[in-house]
């Protein structure tokens, strides 16, 4: 079945239809969620009041747009209100359930990986909301730049301004964080030649 179909079933009071569209989208949301506030519990938390308000106001949604760009939307307003009253970011959150490549890699490649994770999400993370979220429905939903607009609001050009500037301020935060292990690193070796003399 359709979203179409399913929404206008739900619009007429079906349950079931929109316990499906639940089912459906409650993934996404929870990721959305997830890479917005950091927080495993609060993205429980903010994926869950996102589907209520999709519930309460599911007979004012219009058919002229999607369902799933609407939905986001509304996933995206709960995490700024959250944002916004608590000014809290958590310890970042690991994602990875799913190996999607479907096979086990190397102790040393898993290692790599998780540290390279670490610092994309620290990086993500010092991201104003809006630039977070931004990269966060292109890269990890997919939306195109027009469904993007739909769910932050303006044009799709501004969209991919937005999603270039978040790239750039991302590309600075993580080339700033090498730069700092560098010189950790750099300082710890000085250090311990020193010492041995």
């Amino acid at each position: 079945m359709t979203d179409a179909q399913l929404v206008a079933q739900a619009q007429a009071g079906d349950l079931p239809a929109f316990e499906a569209l639940v089912q459906k989208y409650q993934r996404e949301v929870y990721g959305l969620a997830c890479r917005m506030v950091s927080d495993a519990e609060e993205a429980k938390d903010l994926a869950q009041q996102a589907f209520l308000q999709a519930f309460v106001h599911i007979r004012s949604f219009r058919q002229d747009a999607q369902f799933r760009t609407w939905l986001f939307r509304i996933a995206i307003n709960q995490c700024y209100n959250f944002l916004k009253s608590r000014r809290k970011f958590g310890d970042p959150v690991d994602c990875d359930e799913v190996n999607l490549a479907g096979e086990e890699p190397s102790p040393e490649a898993d290692l790599v990986a998780r540290d390279d994770r670490r610092r994309l999400y620290a990086a993500l993370e010092r991201l104003p909301a809006k630039q977070r979220a931004v990269i966060t429905l292109k890269v990890e939903q997919g939306l195109s730049y027009q469904e993007i607009s739909q769910v932050l609001g303006g044009t799709a050009g501004a969209a991919r301004v937005n999603y270039c500037q978040a790239l750039k301020t991302l590309k600075k935060h993580i080339q700033s964080e090498d730069d700092h292990e560098v010189a950790m690193r750099s300082s710890k070796t000085v250090a311990a030649r020193v010492s041995r003399r």
